[in-house]
């Protein structure tokens, strides 16, 4: 995981710099069962009850219609939760002083974004991301778009 402001990609933020925004972070890089046993553990402390995957990738025939959802700033009722299994993507988030944090995830990443905090989602060039999304509640999923 990467971490930036991104007016100044120089300056790298670390999982204590998010924190500091709302923003909750880890890299699991153990084998599948440990993997397994941390997204468990994550799931009871913060009351997930519900979990899927999901996919993005150039076979996808509406892969473009289906990004342009995600780039628009928008916040949810709910947090929203992806651990990347496989490929990467970008997350900008707005920060409290109202700028923009860029993180960039790639495969054993994972990153809760809280309910109510704006942000938006880009996949990279390889246009490849497979998360796991964990959620309290599908309904509070749905994208709340910010007003320009």
């Amino acid at each position: 995981m990467r971490a930036y402001l991104l007016e100044d990609s120089g300056r790298m933020l670390g999982r204590d710099d998010l924190e500091r925004h709302g923003v909750l972070s880890w890299t699991i890089t153990a084998n599948d069962a440990e993997r397994a046993a941390v997204v468990e553990k994550i799931k009871r402390e913060r009351s997930y009850v519900d979990e899927d995957v999901v996919e993005l990738s150039p076979a996808m025939p509406n892969l473009d219609a289906v990004c342009a959802k995600f780039d628009k700033e928008h916040c949810h009722t709910e947090d929203e939760v992806r651990f990347v299994l496989d490929g990467d993507g970008i997350f900008d988030v707005r920060d409290d002083a109202n700028e923009w944090i860029r993180i960039e995830v790639t495969a054993g990443d994972m990153i809760i974004i809280p309910a109510q905090k704006y942000h938006r989602f880009y996949l990279t060039p390889s246009k490849h991301i497979r998360c796991m999304r964990l959620f309290a509640n599908h309904d509070g999923w749905a994208p709340v778009y910010r007003e320009q």
